[in-house]
């Protein structure tokens, strides 16, 4: 199934080469992963599927990449279905590297001291950049976050402020995980994540294909 017009990049930006969507993507890849290691460093959480994956992944003891991974497969199909294939692979490749990259960071990557407050800021601004640079790069980090592009692109309703509303939920869960503080951490750290998604990632500016 193709996706639909409203959805089609190349009609926005057709100047873009493959070198430039691949470092994009890439950049994206990169800077999402080292959110995530950003908040298990802390203790934290977020909101979304990763979110959703980091309180399994601490209640339980398995693999935060494992999980990511799993929770992600609906969502694929989904996709699949109503965006195109094109997008949901993109997607695929970006989640199933963002998995790996996290589970691999913490054994070259180590903190003295970190701040859960400013883990929560620096977590925040870093993957909100990171999943601006797939989504105008014709990806997502999986999830909600393809429900979330998808709703955009139909509605108009931002994309940060669907994630948003889903993230109370998850929020309110962590509670039964994480000590109060964290939760508050958690939660601003996700809170400047979506207002960056919300205030840089319009329909009616540049998305590359």
């Amino acid at each position: 199934m193709s996706s639909p017009d409203h959805l089609t990049p190349e009609k926005v930006s057709p100047t873009h080469t493959l070198l430039d969507n691949l470092q994009g993507q890439v950049f994206g890849i990169v800077m999402t992963a080292f959110g995530v290691t950003l908040l298990r460093a802390a203790g934290l959480v977020t909101g979304q599927t990763a979110g959703m994956a980091l309180l399994i992944s601490y209640a339980s003891g398995y693999s935060f990449g494992v999980i990511f991974f799993l929770i992600n497969i609906p969502f694929y199909i989904f996709a699949w279905m109503r965006m195109g294939p094109g997008f949901t692979l993109r997607s695929l490749i970006s989640a199933t590297l963002i998995s790996i990259l996290a589970d691999f960071a913490p054994q070259v990557i180590s903190f003295a001291e970190l701040n859960i407050y400013a883990a929560g800021l620096l977590a925040g601004a870093t993957a909100g950049v990171g999943l601006i640079a797939l989504f105008r790069h014709g990806a997502s980090a999986g999830g909600l976050g393809i429900l979330a592009l998808y709703i955009q692109d139909r509605t108009g309703f931002r994309a940060g402020w669907v994630q948003l509303s889903v993230d109370v939920c998850i929020f309110a869960a962590s509670f039964l995980v994480l000590a109060p503080s964290a939760v508050g951490a958690s939660l601003f750290g996700a809170l400047v994540l979506n207002v960056i998604i919300a205030f840089n990632h319009r329909k009616d500016w540049y998305i590359a294909h």
